[in-house]
C-alpha cells in the first residue's frame, strides 16, 4: 500500500529500524488495544509488522476521531508528545484489527537517534509540522468528497484494510454522510 502518511517518504527511518530490529520484541495487539494512550507518555516505538493502528482522540460528542493511521512497515509512536518532548500523548494509538509491532522502549531508541543521529530529531519535527500544517489547508480547501475521492486514487486499497468509520472520521465527515457521498459517485 502506498504511503498515507506522506510525511513518511521524507524520513530516513533505517537507522530506527535496525536498532528496533536488533533490540526489539514483537508484541502482539487485539483489535482495539491500545499502543498508547491519551494522558500517558507514550513508551514505547516500534514498526507495524501486520495489521493498522489509527490515531485518535475523543471529540465533544465522546466519538473517537481519527486523526491518522499506520499500516505495516511503518514506524508507530507518538512523535509531537512523547518522542520529542516526553510529554503524556494527546492522542490514543489503538488497533484497528488484529495486529503486531516491533518495539523498543522509547526512551533508549530517543538516546539512541540523538547520538547517532543528531539531526534526525529536528528534521522529523518539521516533516511533522509540515504533513499537519498540510493537511489542516486541505480541509479548507477540498470539500469532503474531493478529499475522499484524493484518498481512495492515492491509496486503493485503504477500503480493503479500514472500517468506512474509520475513512468517515478521518475525513471529516459522518458515516452516513460518506455513504452518500459513495453512492453518488457510484451512479
Amino acid at each position: 500500500m502506498a504511503k498515507i502518511n506522506n510525511f513518511l517518504s521524507f524520513i530516513d527511518f533505517e537507522s530506527m529500524r535496525e536498532y528496533c530490529m536488533a533490540n526489539g520484541e514483537t508484541v502482539s495487539y487485539a483489535k482495539g488495544d491500545c499502543f498508547t494512550e491519551a494522558g500517558h507518555v507514550c513508551r514505547y516505538a516500534g514498526f507495524v509488522q501486520s495489521g493498522y493502528f489509527k490515531y485518535c482522540l475523543p471529540n465533544t460528542r465522546g466519538e473517537m476521531a481519527v486523526t491518522g493511521f499506520t499500516f505495516k512497515d511503518e514506524c508507530i509512536m507518538d512523535v509531537t508528545q512523547s518522542f520529542l518532548f516526553d510529554k503524556p500523548s494527546k492522542i490514543s494509538i489503538v488497533a484497528g484489527c488484529n495486529a503486531e509491532v516491533l518495539q523498543v522502549p522509547l526512551k533508549p531508541l530517543r538516546d539512541f537517534i540523538s547520538e547517532s543521529n543528531p539531526g534526525l530529531i529536528p528534521h522529523i519535527s518539521s516533516v511533522c509540522l509540515e504533513e499537519a500544517y498540510s493537511r489542516y489547508l486541505r480541509i479548507y480547501q477540498k470539500t469532503p468528497t474531493e478529499r475522499y475521492l484524493e484518498l481512495i486514487e492515492k491509496y486503493p486499497d485503504v477500503l480493503e484494510r479500514v472500517t468506512l468509520r474509520d475513512i468517515a472520521s478521518y475525513l471529516l465527515v459522518t458515516p452516513t454522510y460518506l455513504s452518500r457521498i459513495r453512492k453518488r459517485l457510484s451512479k
